[in-house]
C-alpha cells in the first residue's frame, strides 16, 4: 500500500462525494485505500460506486482530532495521509510527494492549495467572497500572510495545517497522535506541531504541486463566522493545555462592544444584508464582517467549558 488517505468527514455528504470523486480519479495509477471517518450523526450518504471504492468508518469518540487518529489506527500503509473533506485532489500530487519524501525523513509535507477557478469566479461577485479573497482565506499563501513563502521549491515553516498533511506513521505514533480533548478542529494543529518539534520533526510546504479547496458551502457569512466562533472555544482549550502565547486579551471596552455585539447578533446581520452589492461600499461590509469576526471569536473563547 503506497498510502492511506485518512479524511474525516461531519454531515458534508455531497461536498464529501465531490472530494472522493477527485480523490478516486487522481489516485487511480497508485496503491491506495481512503478511509473515510464519519464524526456526523448520521449515516454517510454516497453514490455506489464511489462507496464501493472507499472504507468508511464511524467514528467511536467525537471530533476531529480522534477521527484523525482512528483512521491511522486502521491505516494499512505506512505512509498517512491527513485530508480535509473539501480537498479536490490533483493526479500530480502523489507523484510530488513521492519525489519530495525520497530525500526527507521526520517530517511532514503540506501541499498547496487554492480555491477552484469557478468557485473564485463565483465569490468574486459577492461582498463576503471579496472580503475572503482582500483577507487571503482563498489561498493556502493568503493563510501564510505575512510568513515567509517560497513560490519555487520545497521551503521549511513552523507549523502544519492538516488540510493535506502527510507524514510517516512513525511520526505520529511518536507522540500518539492528535490531542482528542479538543472539541473542534483549529488549534489541535498547533498542539500536535508543538509537540511533534520536540521529537525533532520538520515542517515543509511544497507550493508547486495545488489542490483545489473546495469551500461552497462555507463561503456565506453565517457558516463562516460559525466556524470562527469554534476556532474561539478551541483555542481557549489550547490556552488551557498551556500555550499561554495563545490567549486573548479583552480590555473593559472590548468586553463591552464583544458582549453588545453578540446580544444583537440578528441586527448586525441584518445590516449586512442591506448594505448593497457595490464594491464602493466594500470597506463598509469588511469592516462589519470585522467586528462580527471579533464578536464569535470573542463569545468562543469566553463560553464555558465542560
Amino acid at each position: 500500500m503506497d498510502f492511506s488517505i485518512i479524511i474525516p468527514t461531519k454531515n458534508r455528504d455531497t461536498i464529501l462525494a465531490q472530494t472522493l470523486t477527485f480523490a478516486i480519479d487522481a489516485t487511480q495509477n497508485s496503491l491506495v485505500e481512503i478511509l473515510v471517518i464519519n464524526d456526523g450523526e448520521s449515516n454517510i450518504q454516497l453514490p455506489e460506486n464511489i462507496k464501493q471504492k472507499v472504507s468508511i468508518y464511524k467514528n467511536p469518540k467525537s471530533g476531529v482530532a480522534s477521527a484523525r487518529n482512528f483512521g491511522a489506527s486502521k491505516a494499512l500503509s505506512d505512509h498517512l495521509i491527513f485530508m480535509d473533506d473539501d480537498m479536490w485532489m490533483q493526479p500530480d500530487n502523489l507523484l510530488a510527494l513521492r519525489s519530495v519524501i525520497a530525500a526527507l525523513s521526520n517530517c511532514c509535507i503540506n501541499l498547496n492549495w487554492i480555491y477552484p477557478i469557478h468557485l473564485s469566479e463565483q465569490i468574486s461577485k459577492t461582498q463576503f467572497g471579496r472580503y475572503l479573497e482582500h483577507y487571503g482565506f482563498t489561498s493556502l499563501k493568503g493563510w501564510c500572510r505575512g510568513l515567509p513563502w517560497n513560490d519555487d521549491e520545497l521551503f521549511e515553516v513552523n507549523g502544519i495545517t492538516s488540510q493535506f498533511l502527510y507524514m510517516h506513521k512513525s511520526v505520529w505514533q511518536s507522540v500518539n497522535g492528535y490531542n482528542e480533548n479538543f472539541p473542534h478542529a483549529g488549534f489541535e494543529d498547533h498542539d500536535f506541531a508543538e509537540r511533534l518539534k520536540k521529537n525533532g520533526t520538520k515542517f515543509y510546504i511544497y507550493p508547486k504541486s495545488y489542490l483545489y479547496h473546495n469551500e461552497a458551502d462555507r463561503v456565506e457569512p453565517n457558516s463562516w463566522l460559525a466556524r470562527k466562533m469554534r476556532g474561539g472555544e478551541t483555542r481557549k482549550y489550547a490556552v488551557n493545555f498551556g500555550y499561554k502565547h495563545l490567549a486573548l486579551e479583552y480590555n473593559a471596552a472590548k468586553t463591552i462592544i464583544y458582549k453588545f455585539c453578540v446580544y444583537f447578533k440578528p441586527i448586525l446581520f441584518f445590516c449586512l444584508k442591506v448594505i448593497p452589492n457595490f464594491k464602493a461600499l466594500d470597506k463598509v461590509y469588511f469592516s462589519l464582517i470585522n467586528l462580527l469576526l471579533g464578536a464569535h471569536s470573542f463569545e468562543g473563547y469566553t463560553k464555558k467549558q465542560l
